[in-house]
């Protein structure tokens, strides 16, 4: 019972209060802390750069599992509820559930109106003129993939490696994701950052598509079109340069009918048609659809579970 507690006082956390202040964020502390000990591995050759990668990675990631750990071994010594409580606290920041619907929403009312951003939100916008080549289209695409995408490493990820790991799995799997995130990408980090990038890609292949699966079956309760769901998904899920994140865009992409795109990398639901804003709100209810279902079906597993062991 103790990790169904835990679970649902963190959702309630989630969706009250939603998400931590920078200054006391564990993920940002991972990534601030990533980012001051990755430069002194951009000074070594490409081979020593890899071995570096690997060490930082391993380390950063047992610190912080490790940590939560330790803490919750601590508070269970005192207090049960105590235990309880610090485990929600802990855990909450491993997935990001909520922020992902509301940044969507203000995304839209942004494009619609071109209101200003909200100051929070404003390096999500950096990049975005209005008034220069990126179009309505563009920005719709790269929010619902965003939804899509970060729907499986936010939500569906960090509570996969919670079912069976606790509270540190989940924290461990968000450090990696946060140092992928990164350093994992081709470029000034290609070396550096290949360890984290390969072991959150294989810490993310089920999860990925277990969130492809969880979209196309909310798109089946929705009566929406599930046959073009899933027949995008095996088609172009391998159209983006990752081995994941194309499952449940690609799902995202057949469910809604629309095309989603990075102009000169790729294009998912390339025959559909450009992505109209309303289509956000129509993603956002399904994603939500798909997360609370996830989060019901970790809840029995963790009932079961119990159940068994008791």
């Amino acid at each position: 019972m103790d990790l169904i507690l835990i679970l649902l006082l963190a959702l309630a956390i989630d969706l009250t209060i939603g998400e931590y202040p920078v200054a006391v964020h564990p993920t940002v502390w991972a990534g601030r802390l990533a980012g001051m000990l990755i430069k002194p591995g951009l000074r070594l050759r490409r081979n020593l750069q890899f071995v570096y990668g690997t060490i930082l990675s391993l380390s950063l990631i047992t610190l912080f599992s490790a940590s939560a750990w330790l803490i919750l071994d601590f508070l269970k010594g005192i207090d049960y509820w105590l235990f309880i409580i610090g485990g929600a606290v802990i855990l909450k920041p491993a997935f990001c559930l909520s922020q992902q619907w509301r940044v969507a929403q203000i995304t839209r009312a942004v494009i619609e109106s071109k209101a200003p951003v909200p100051s929070g939100m404003k390096s999500l916008f950096e990049t975005v003129s209005f008034n220069q080549s990126v179009t309505r289209g563009e920005v719709t695409s790269a929010s619902i993939r965003s939804i899509a995408e970060n729907a499986s490493d936010f939500v569906t990820g960090p509570l996969f490696y919670y079912l069976f790991l606790g509270v540190p799995g989940a924290v461990a799997y968000r450090v990696l994701n946060t140092l992928d995130n990164m350093i994992g990408y081709r470029g000034k980090f290609e070396y550096l950052g290949k360890f984290a990038a390969r072991l959150d890609d294989a810490a993310s292949f089920i999860p990925a598509r277990i969130t492809a699966l969880l979209l196309i079956s909310s798109a089946a309760f929705k009566q929406w079109d599930v046959a073009r769901a899933w027949r995008t998904m095996i088609t172009d899920h391998g159209l983006t340069p990752g081995p994941n994140g194309g499952w449940p865009m690609a799902a995202a992409a057949g469910a809604l009918g629309v095309k989603l795109y990075k102009t000169g990398h790729y294009e998912l639901g390339s025959s559909f048609v450009e992505p109209p804003i309303d289509k956000i709100t129509e993603a956002v209810s399904l994603y939500r659809l798909s997360m609370f279902t996830w989060i019901g079906v970790c809840l029995m597993a963790l009932a079961v579970a119990a159940a068994l062991r008791g």
